[in-house]
């Protein structure tokens, strides 16, 4: 978003991506409705896989309990699809794209900033990081400290085209999330058809077990409900991991610098979603620079604009109390919520994840 509105605006705009287009990367690329107007497209003008969502249903030991709306409430889309679209329209707006190129180093001065790519070297007025947990800017600000006092999420995804027939076939239908709460009440899994594709995954808080017998675990309970075909061979699980937003830790920008997205730990608690913070922080951090043309004003506008904009709200503030609470208790308190039709909807669903 930054790049792109920048360049809509008339800048000269460097954006470096280590990894080539379109790849692969793991979310469970669902969008809510906000987040898609935030990124300026509808099911109108948006050109890829665009799947609309009626219905979510939580998945727990006595079946799933369904929640349904009369519109759609958020979209499933691929994230490659999504990602590559959104280069290319930064392209079109006059973006300069450097792919497969990582960044080796950023160092931040006093009227500009450097970044080292092999043996070139670029100089600008600003840099925003947006490289998620291993951001080269966010490194250069406060190195390995940075993330010490972030909570943080460890996440395997996988994505997979299966067929449409198949997926049908599954007991699940198609267009439909699913979401498994963890055993331990500190994450979930989650099940979600988008098209002829299939992708799964588990996300959950450090400190319980880890991801990949927690993925297991979740595999063979889908096997074992008959959702899963066991001949379906799915893509590799792809890890990743990301700290969520439990208010302000530290300053997020500087003189020359603006992070933004998973680079400044803005992950919405209990859902982990991350596309809306990132959307908004990078539309955000465009119209910081475009206001502030000369650099002499404080950048901590942007760091206090960001705090406002993600709040401080019972969401938040729930998710740090509930982590202290016991593993007895937080399981039955999840139980107890996804089971109301009332709560399901407004404080689980609509609040935590869709809002």
């Amino acid at each position: 978003m930054t790049a792109w509105k920048l360049a809509l605006a008339g800048c000269e705009v460097l954006l470096i991506e280590a990894k080539t287009f379109p790849r692969s990367k793991p979310c469970a690329g669902w969008i809510t409705c906000a987040a898609m107007q935030a990124m300026a497209f509808d099911a109108t003008t948006y050109p890829h896989l665009l799947v609309p969502i009626t219905r979510v249903a939580i998945g727990l030991h006595d079946g799933l309990h369904v929640t349904h709306w009369p519109n759609p409430v958020s979209y499933g889309i691929l994230r490659r699809e999504l990602d590559d679209f959104l280069l290319q329209r930064a392209r079109a707006a006059g973006a300069e794209i450097w792919l497969g190129r990582r960044v080796d180093r950023v160092e931040l001065g006093q009227d500009d900033a450097l970044v080292v790519v092999g043996a070139t070297q670029v100089r600008g007025k600003w840099v925003v990081g947006a490289g998620g947990a291993s951001c080269p800017v966010a490194r250069a600000v406060g190195g390995k400290s940075f993330w010490q006092h972030r909570t943080m999420v460890a996440s395997q995804t996988s994505e997979t085209p299966i067929g449409i027939r198949q997926l049908e076939n599954s007991g699940l239908g198609t267009g439909l999330p699913v979401l498994f709460p963890e055993p331990e009440a500190d994450g979930y899994a989650w099940y979600f058809t988008k098209g002829d594709h299939l992708n799964i995954g588990v996300g959950a808080l450090g400190g319980g077990p880890a991801i990949p017998m927690r993925r297991q675990r979740f595999l063979e309970r889908l096997q074992r409900a008959g959702t899963l075909d066991p001949s379906w061979k799915l893509a590799p699980f792809i890890g990743h991991s990301y700290a969520l937003w439990r208010g302000l830790r530290q300053p997020l920008a500087g003189r020359n610098h603006l992070l933004v997205g998973d680079a400044a730990g803005l992950a919405r608690d209990f859902s982990g979603e991350g596309i809306g913070p990132a959307v908004r922080s990078g539309s955000l951090a465009a119209n910081f620079i475009l206001s502030q043309p000369s650099g002499d004003s404080e950048a901590n506008d942007h760091t206090r604009q960001l705090a406002r904009l993600q709040g401080h709200g019972l969401i938040t503030k729930m998710g740090g109390i509930l982590e202290k609470l016991p593993q007895s208790f937080r399981r039955t308190l999840v139980e107890s919520l996804c089971r109301s039709p009332w709560l399901r909807r407004r404080w689980v669903l609509e609040k935590a994840f869709l809002g």
